[in-house]
């Protein structure tokens, strides 16, 4: 585990010169272990970088805009080839972070919401998750299965909005904590 220079609790996982994949899991401040083993098998197999920030809810806004802050000063990418996954309340965050990229200065390449719900509030804004707008940029959302017809509709009115979104099956996307899960 590295201390970033603003006290956020990071570890860093794969090759330093691959590109940046932030991790917003949840379980980083109650399973570290399950968390980091986690994200080295999607360093190994994925070949890039995984950053995963210490964050709780209480603390969530702050210290996942902080965590985006350091994955962009600490890569040796351009800054702007970041991509974001986001598990549950963090997934709503990282689908807000790509509406509002622009506002606030960063680039994304890609955000993945894993176990959203549309009764989940972003964190960062504590606000629920507005309708997209039509994308200014070329960032891929994607956003994996869930019960119901949340993620579905989620992926409709991004691509409705012109933005390069996928729904991803749930049995197809394996980056979970537990295999089981």
């Amino acid at each position: 585990m590295q201390a970033q220079a603003s006290g956020l609790q990071v570890s860093v996982h794969g090759h330093p010169n691959a590109d940046t994949l932030l991790l917003w899991h949840p379980a980083a401040a109650t399973d570290p272990d399950g968390v980091a083993a986690l994200a080295s098998r999607i360093a190994t197999r994925s070949s890039v970088r995984v950053v995963v920030p210490v964050w709780t809810l209480d603390s969530a806004g702050r210290d996942l805009l902080r965590s985006v802050r350091y994955a962009r000063e600490s890569s040796v990418h351009p800054p702007d080839n970041l991509s974001v996954v986001g598990y549950d309340a963090a997934g709503i965050a990282a689908l807000s972070l790509a509406l509002n990229q622009r506002r606030l200065g960063i680039g994304l390449t890609r955000v993945t919401c894993v176990d959203g719900g549309p009764d989940t509030l972003d964190p960062i804004s504590g606000q629920p998750l507005p309708a997209p707008s039509p994308a200014p940029v070329e960032t891929a959302v994607d956003v994996v299965e869930t019960d119901g017809d949340w993620a579905r509709a989620t992926v409709a009115a991004w691509q409705g909005a012109d933005w390069a979104a996928t729904l991803v099956p749930r049995s197809q996307f394996t980056w979970r904590v537990n295999p089981s899960q």
